[in-house]
């Protein structure tokens, strides 16, 4: 059996000409990195105790009701993504892979974090519900910018031959007819071939790429394909975008020692991911030796070219998704003790409704420029639901009169019960259901994230604050042993489903642990609170992310891992709090 030494969370270039609907899309979507206000972000988001402040509403639904003001606030600022990326190239399985390079990217967009109003009202009783509130807030919880590039040379595989492998199966009178790209199979072998960069081998019946040869074996009376010269490769991926929670909040405060709250939130985010693999020989061009078999389809028959040679290949991959969804959210801040604060929220799951385009690109140039050829799909659409994870914090603060606080927080967060699914319009809920696969990696391979929160507030004088905060999340990607005790990851599981499916291979369920990485993040802060209404905040805060390695186009030869790029990101926010109380 072919063991993928599966480090891999994502593969670029790689693409089936489908939409997203993967683990990892599941894991991207569902993922929460708080923002708020300056002053719930200076702490570090450790406030599910706290509440008092507009952006504690996102975390806790009773924060609304801790405090004895109506407030607005507003927040802007800028968030820096920035990526140290390498890349090794192809090596066998039972080898170390061996990094180049770095290559260094960042980017930078304005952000609006949180914008809020909270209305308190004074019901004048002296027990029981002394003041209600309703609050409505816009407040960020994820950022999905991100850059990375990297580059190197590789001489066992070329991503053209991933593409060939793709190509497999296709029947030469679909392709260049106009319904091709209605045929059914995927659209990177289509536009693979209609773009040059895979040929059809009529000896051995087989499409091969243009980066690699084929040589007949006598022995084995097969022929075995491979890249003999050096080829200079370029990868990199970008993703924009945000997701943003619009939250209705109600909250009573019972006694001043009780406080409750129940949110309804529509988030909506935009995402977009694009990608780019570009290779180009570097030795002579007689190591790339090209006679290409093209279907005509005049003669409905495959014709044979001239010879030639593979100059440079480009492929492009875009993608867009525009989401939206509803959760409720309930939590309650209880004051046993002067100084003591304890809360408590549980989110529901996520219903998404997604809508997302995407459309592949490719182009070839040759030694012969008459072979120069481009390819281009249409742009294809489609809409599916999915279901996010439930969340649960936990907080305990202690205030030290009005000196200052301490904050911790615990949050866990299911992400085993993620769930695509697709919705007829006729008939309801489709029984032949197409992200079986997919689900059922979601469900063996995603499990419970954890995270600590902790923030601390010190006041030297009244009227100034001074903010710290610490924030820890475990990863929720787990992997398994099998019974020869060989590691398996989502990919392992995905490339040879139904195997695992029917038994063939089997999970070693007892030994399965999780990868282990967390992103980290440090925030410091400053206020400011005028003897009047006005208010004002600054935080910054920079998050670690996960390392992560990414497969640069699929593994098609047997013993071979096809280049991998590591990288290792992180976020950089900046964020100004304005707000008055009345």
């Amino acid at each position: 059996m072919k063991r993928l030494i599966t480090i891999l969370t994502a593969s670029i270039a790689l693409a089936a000409g489908a939409s997203a609907q993967t683990m990892s899309d599941a894991l991207t979507f569902s993922r929460n990195n708080y923002y708020g206000t300056a002053r719930t972000i200076g702490m570090g988001n450790a406030v599910t105790a706290v509440g008092g402040d507009i952006g504690t509403i996102a975390i806790n639904p009773a924060g609304g009701s801790v405090s004895a003001f109506s407030q607005f606030s507003f927040s802007t600022g800028f968030t820096t993504s920035s990526s140290e990326s390498s890349y090794t190239p192809s090596y066998a399985f039972d080898g170390s892979p061996s990094y180049g390079a770095s290559f260094n990217d960042s980017k930078t967009r304005m952000t609006v974090p949180n914008i809020g109003l909270n209305l308190t009202f004074d019901t004048g009783s002296y027990s029981g519900v002394k003041s209600y509130n309703f609050g409505f807030l816009v407040n960020r919880s994820q950022t999905f910018t991100n850059i990375v590039s990297a580059a190197g040379s590789e001489g066992r595989t070329s991503i053209t031959g991933a593409f060939a492998t793709a190509a497999d199966g296709m029947p030469g009178n679909i392709l260049g007819s106009s319904d091709m790209w209605d045929s059914g199979f995927g659209w990177n072998g289509i536009a693979a071939y209609d773009g040059g960069l895979v040929n059809y081998n009529g000896d051995a019946g087989t499409y091969y790429g243009s980066g690699e040869t084929k040589e007949f074996d006598p022995a084995t009376g097969e022929y075995e394909y491979g890249v003999r010269g050096i080829l200079d490769q370029r990868v990199g991926t970008t993703t924009k975008g945000s997701r943003n929670d619009m939250i209705f909040n109600y909250g009573v405060n019972v006694d001043d020692r009780l406080f409750l709250g129940i949110n309804l939130s529509i988030p909506f985010a935009n995402y977009s991911y694009s990608e780019f693999f570009e290779e180009s020989r570097s030795s002579a061009a007689s190591d790339f030796p090209v006679t290409a078999e093209y279907w005509d389809s005049n003669s409905k028959t495959y014709v044979t070219g001239a010879a030639t040679n593979y100059e440079r290949g480009i492929y492009e991959y875009s993608y867009k998704a525009d989401i939206t969804g509803i959760n409720a959210k309930i939590g309650a801040i209880w004051l046993p003790a002067d100084g003591l604060r304890l809360g408590a929220a549980i989110q529901t799951p996520t219903a998404y409704s997604i809508n997302e385009r995407w459309y592949v690109d490719v182009r070839s140039e040759f030694g012969n420029t008459s072979y120069n050829a481009s390819s281009g799909s249409p742009t294809a659409e489609t809409s599916y639901n999915f279901r996010s994870p439930y969340s649960a914090n936990f907080g305990i603060a202690y205030t030290f009169g009005r000196i200052g606080m301490l904050s911790v927080d615990y949050e866990f967060t299911d992400f085993s019960i993620m769930k695509f699914s697709e919705y007829d319009e006729d008939f309801g809920y489709s029984y032949d259901d197409p992200f079986h696969a997919v689900n059922r990696l979601n469900k063996l391979f995603c499990g419970v994230s954890h995270s600590l929160r902790i923030g601390a507030e010190v006041r030297p004088v009244p009227a100034f604050s001074l903010r710290a905060g610490f924030n820890l999340t475990t990863d929720p990607e787990r992997y398994y042993t099998d019974t020869d005790g060989f590691l398996v990851y989502a990919s392992d599981y995905d490339a040879y489903f139904n195997e695992y499916e029917n038994g063939t291979y089997k999970l070693v369920k007892s030994s399965k642990t999780y990868v282990g990485e967390k992103a980290v993040s440090f925030s410091f802060g400053a206020g400011y609170s005028s003897p009047g209404s006005f208010y004002a905040d600054l935080a910054l805060r920079r998050t670690t992310l996960p390392e992560r390695y990414y497969q640069a186009y699929q593994s098609y030869l047997d013993g071979i891992v096809s280049p991998v790029v590591r990288s290792k990101s992180s976020l950089f926010d900046a964020v100004l709090t304005l707000g008055w109380r009345f």
